[in-house]
């Protein structure tokens, strides 16, 4: 007869193991490690090569020892590697943690360093139901962190990026509308993709400032213009064969979700798409997966009416607003982004 697993194996009952309490307590620790590492840009440094501790703090004005502490924690988290006193970047961490390599992801990190002081007022969110960070800080008034958190979004974006023109073919596909653009990052892969496909990003003045130079910097200026406006308000437009609402229908209310679906709607020519791209719940009753519910805290802590939605409910809204064909369709993992997609008759 086996044991319950309450019991052991005597039938005697099993003392609670708390080791899943104390990981999660201690978790910030390794996220704090990967932070100080990249903002002292140790990964930079050793992609030149092996070196020692003091190598490293003499390259990089550290304190010896704490230096050789840190260095000790990347090896524990599988950032580096260890041989004779000598650290090496692993793979992952040339990869994704070297300066000037494509798919460097600094900026995105300094944005989640930024958030883990927003995490601590998670308690007072859950008492209160209110942001803990107010969302202009990022979308113009500090352009400072405007900067960092449009180029953390652009290095968010580039793996979703790559994989979306998969998601939804463009082709044949005029004019795209890509509404709440951000660093445009988005449209710089579609019109990359769809030979004759030019877009239009819509967004704040002050973040279409930094969208410019990302999209200069692409190569897709001549493709890619701008309107300055706030979705909810400013009017769409018309004569569009695409609109993409990625990444923004996360910080709104259902009710405004519907209303920018009613307004793609009207700016698309029969026959044109809509593309939403975002995080979803799977279910109706908002529990899976748990990567949408850490999603949905981490928008509430930073944006008024910050959520998750369901990928149902967004599909029967598009249905609601009048387009056909609903779908929904999953992109390549690891991206957490699904696509609902519907089409104007």
């Amino acid at each position: 007869m086996e044991a319950s697993p309450d019991t052991s194996a005597a039938g005697q009952p099993r003392m609670p193991d708390p080791s899943v309490i104390m990981r999660l307590a201690l978790a910030y620790r390794s996220s704090m490690v990967l932070f100080a590492a990249s903002e002292l840009d140790f990964f930079s440094l050793l992609a030149g090569g092996a070196a020692t501790a003091d190598d490293v703090a003499a390259a990089r004005g550290t304190a010896p020892d704490p230096t050789r502490l840190l260095l000790d924690a990347c090896v524990a988290e599988g950032l580096l590697t260890l041989n004779r006193e000598e650290y090496a970047l692993t793979a992952t961490a040339d990869a994704f943690l070297v300066k000037q390599r494509p798919a460097y992801i600094g900026h995105g990190l300094k944005y989640a360093e930024d958030l883990y002081p927003v995490w601590g007022e998670l308690a007072q969110l859950v008492r209160s139901g209110r942001p803990a960070m107010v969302p202009e800080e990022i979308l113009g008034n500090d352009p400072e962190k405007t900067r960092a958190f449009i180029y953390a979004m652009h290095e968010r974006a580039r793996g979703i990026g790559a994989v979306l023109p998969h998601g939804v073919d463009l082709t044949g596909r005029r004019h795209l509308l890509d509404v709440g653009g951000g660093p445009g990052t988005y449209s710089i892969s579609l019109v990359k993709s769809a030979p004759g496909l030019r877009s239009t990003i819509l967004d704040l003045p002050a973040v279409l400032e930094i969208t410019r130079e990302i999209v200069a910097a692409n190569g897709c200026a001549d493709r890619i213009d701008t309107r300055p406006g706030n979705y909810l308000e400013t009017d769409f437009g018309r004569g569009y064969d695409a609109v993409l609402l990625s990444g923004m229908m996360h910080r709104e209310r259902p009710a405004d979700c519907q209303l920018l679906l009613r307004k793609a709607f009207g700016a698309l020519d029969p026959g044109g798409i809509v593309i939403v791209s975002d995080v979803f719940f799977d279910d109706e009753e908002r529990r899976t997966p748990a990567f949408a519910t850490y999603f949905a805290l981490s928008m509430m802590l930073t944006a008024e009416h910050g959520t998750t939605h369901s990928k149902l409910h967004m599909a029967r809204w598009m249905d609601d607003a009048g387009f056909r064909d609903v779908e929904i369709r999953d992109l390549p993992k690891p991206n957490p982004h699904r696509l609902v997609i519907g089409r104007r008759p």
